[in-house]
């Protein structure tokens, strides 16, 4: 097996001083029925930690590599897809303008990745930490994913079909607590009493939970390809179409995915390859979100209405209010839109030319460039009759137009030579490489609408904002890799890169790595017959880096409006001239073994040290400003990996092929130069329980106020995590799989059953409403539970 170890260059995995985790266009879809390919990587992957944001059909998921890489910044990793750096942007529709919501990110956005098809993808390899990413510089700080999607080949051409059928269903539902006359009495008062004895004369109780969450929705994903070529020119092209039905009426994702990879060579000495793609997406996700001040949230709404009130509408259509709380759970099911649709086009181009061939010395020239334009538009639609816009805003629409296009250039020259009799191997690389993201954010919003109109210039009260970006950066690297007769095999290298994110655009920082691997097996001293086949051991170091967000730079100015005259103000948040990258640092040791030729384990620990974090400091009144965002913080973490593979039995008519990994990460804050406190966007208060940003403590621990004292109450983090992949082969036709994932740890805030508890409809406590309310102040640890599974994929 090849692996790719530089921007020009790749090596057999025997040989590899890092581990890289690599996953198969078999395994990526055989085990799941994930409609994205983030998704589809649960379980599959050692060292990677992935999570939900959003139980919406489409996404969103969250990789993170080797721990946590940034407190605020970005901790997702850098999407290559056939030499093309692909946007991974989480898109906010506008949601929390509809809904009153604080924070941003309760809008649950999915991430953009969500676009590709899986089964368009012949392998994914994953750089995780910086001793293996340093060579991508300043964009891997939280690793870098790597995928190759399929291409021709000479021979017959190969055409399949796929048809794949599924369903969504809820696993679980909360459940209807058992109420009796007196329950309701004892949680909600005597005049309650009546409301609930004519509901269940006229027909009995209302199970919402089931009425929003008791869809069945089916899922259909189809797909047509063909490959094949000559000596000269082969090709791969594709059509794909999946539709998802959610679990809510009204919810669902769809995708439309073309494809055609391209390989020529025009002759002996030149060849080219393109890759396009074009994905047309777009998905309805309703209202699942975290927000509880709109009326709009599933999960606000179902925890405080009580099932003896009727929401659904009369004969003239009119929906009743809710006298629990603030929204109609089903006329926002019925009524109300969140709705976000994809254009997306991404090229992918190589040109390579071999200028020299002579048996000893080869040298090889290759240009690469890119192209990923994403075209977004959202839509939120709340009518002008949702019982908590009346009076306030009477109605909201809000449309975005958001385009998205990334450039990438790199020019690469490659020497291969050989030493010493051809004992030594060497590979020279060196090139420059250049990126551009032209970002251009519309968005348009209409409130005081006239009845049953849904277009923006039916609102009284109109606003628009803009927001535009062009990010610039360039790099150059060299890397040497050197191969002793497959006994040494050592690798340096270093890159430079400037970005304008940087306060200083004009200034290169380093990024370097080095490796050695041992096979100590392919030395004269080694025991041939040995149960012990093969062993290796390695050591790796490299440095990657991360630019702070646009803007951090510079002082923004807002628009004014003086007299009738427009202006510009200095916003309150200063910028700092001085900013650099977040870097991180990373040492990585291990071995590979392999035993009876039918057994291969890879073990490997890893150190990384991610140096001055961004972070928001509160300035003096007296500079005229609030805050700024500069480097002040430290974090290190801590992990090991281990992976082993079996093949169990392998005969003519039947084999048998199990992958076990084991992983786990721990985190801790070394240096932070502000005092403690909650991660922004974290929201609720301490008390019940959210990310508290301490030094000595790790970034992903979950504190609580004590008696006045922020205290550890939980840690997100896993305490390990492990996975068990089953592939039998029968008869050479037929290919069965499974997947046990286990995540063992990790705590969760439950904010469902903090609702319900405070709903009064929790249907496993007798809790009168509102009682014990957890909030700054009180201790919350009963809503910190374990995350803990083993799932069957």
């Amino acid at each position: 097996e090849v692996v790719v170890t530089g921007l020009g260059t790749s090596i057999k995995r025997a040989n590899l001083a890092n581990a890289v985790s690599t996953v198969s266009s078999e395994e990526l879809v055989g085990t799941t029925a994930q409609s994205t390919l983030d998704g589809a990587l649960y379980g599959k992957l050692t060292g990677v930690n992935i999570t939900s944001s959003s139980g919406a059909p489409g996404g969103g998921f969250a990789l993170r590599l080797r721990g946590i890489s940034s407190i605020n910044g970005n901790n997702q990793p850098l999407y290559i897809v056939d030499g093309v750096y692909v946007n991974n942007a989480e898109i906010p529709s506008g949601l929390r303008f509809a809904s009153g919501a604080n924070r941003g990110n309760e809008e649950n956005s999915a991430n953009r990745i969500a676009d590709l098809d899986p089964n368009d993808i012949q392998n994914i390899e994953v750089l995780k930490g910086a001793s293996a990413a340093a060579i991508y510089g300043n964009r891997a700080n939280a690793g870098v994913v790597i995928i190759t999607t399929k291409r021709g080949r000479q021979g017959k051409t190969e055409i399949t079909l796929k048809q794949d059928t599924g369903f969504n269903t809820i696993i679980k539902k909360l459940g209807l607590r058992p109420w009796t006359a007196s329950a309701v009495e004892s949680a909600f008062g005597a005049s309650e009493v009546d409301l609930y004895n004519q509901a269940i004369a006229s027909g009995g109780l209302i199970d919402y939970e089931d009425e929003i969450y008791g869809e069945t929705g089916f899922i259909t994903d189809t797909g047509i390809s063909a490959r094949g070529g000559g000596e000269n020119t082969r090709f791969f092209i594709g059509a794909s179409y999946r539709d998802e039905e959610g679990i809510i009426a009204n919810t669902g994702f769809d995708r439309f995915n073309l494809r055609a990879n391209i390989d020529h060579n025009i002759s002996d000495t030149f060849s080219f390859s393109a890759s396009s793609n074009f994905v047309r997406s777009g998905s309805s996700r309703s209202f699942t979100g975290n927000e509880n001040e709109g009326g709009l949230s599933y999960g606000y709404t179902l925890a405080f209405t009580r099932p003896w009130i009727d929401l659904f509408p009369d004969d003239t259509g009119v929906y009743a209010d809710n006298p629990n709380y603030s929204g109609n759970p089903i006329f926002v099911r019925d009524q109300a839109k969140n709705e976000d649709t994809n254009n997306r086009f991404i090229q992918g181009l190589k040109f390579t030319t071999n200028v020299l061939d002579n048996g000893s010395d080869a040298v090889r020239f290759i240009l690469n460039a890119g192209v990923d334009f994403l075209a977004n538009e959202t839509y939120v639609y709340v009518p002008e009759t949702h019982q908590a816009q009346r009076g306030n805003q009477n109605g909201f629409i809000g449309v975005g137009k958001n385009n998205f296009t990334n450039f990438n250039y790199q020019g690469i020259a490659v020497w291969d030579t050989q030493a010493m009799e051809g004992d030594l191997g060497l590979t020279t690389q060196a090139g420059v490489s250049y990126l551009e993201g032209q970002t251009d954010l519309v968005f348009n919003q209409a409130t005081q609408l006239i009845p049953n109109q849904t277009n923006l210039s039916q609102g009284s009260a109109q606003s628009i904002t803009q927001t535009t970006s062009i990010i610039k950066e360039f790099g150059y690297f060299g890397q040497i890799e050197g191969n002793y007769k497959d006994q040494l095999i050592a690798t340096v290298g270093y890159r430079f890169d400037k970005s304008t994110l940087n306060g200083d655009p004009n200034k290169y920082y380093g990024f370097p790595k080095a490796s050695l691997a041992v096979n100590l097996h392919n030395f004269d001293f080694w025991q041939e017959g040995s149960f012990l086949d093969r062993f290796k051991i390695r050591a790796a170091y490299g440095e990657t880096g991360s630019s702070a967000a646009f803007g951090s730079a510079f002082t923004g100015l807002n628009q004014v409006s003086i007299g009738g005259i427009g202006g510009s103000s200095i916003n309150t948040l200063k910028g700092d001239p001085n900013v650099e990258p977040e870097t991180s640092q990373e040492f990585e040791i291990g071995f590979d073994a392999g035993i009876f030729e039918d057994v291969s384990i890879e073990f490997s620990h890893y150190s990384r040290d991610v140096k001055d974090l961004l972070l928001s400091r509160v300035l003096p009144t007296s500079t005229g400003f609030g805050s700024e965002t500069t480097n002040l913080a430290d974090l290190q973490n801590n992990g090991f990996e281990v992976a082993i593979n079996v093949d169990a039995f392998n005969r003519e008519n039947f084999q048998w092929n199990s992958n076990i990994a084991f992983w786990l990460n721990r985190s801790e804050i070394t240096r932070l130069d502000v005092p403690p406190f909650p991660q922004p966007g974290a929201g609720f208060g301490l008390g019940l329980g959210t990310f508290y940003i301490e030094e000595g403590q790790p970034v992903t621990q979950l504190a609580g106020n004590v008696d006045g004292v922020p205290t550890q109450i939980g840690d997100v983090e896993p305490d390990f995590q492990m996975s068990f992949l089953n592939t039998f082969t029968i008869a050479k036709q037929w290919d069965v799989n499974f997947l046990l994932h286990w995540k063992e740890g990790g705590e969760n805030i439950n904010l469902s059953k903090l609702l319900t508890d405070l709903g009064g409809t929790t249907p496993d406590l007798d809790t009168a409403a509102g009682m014990e309310r957890a909030g700054l102040g009180f201790v919350a640890e009963r809503f910190i539970e374990t995350g803990a599974y083993l799932r069957l994929r």
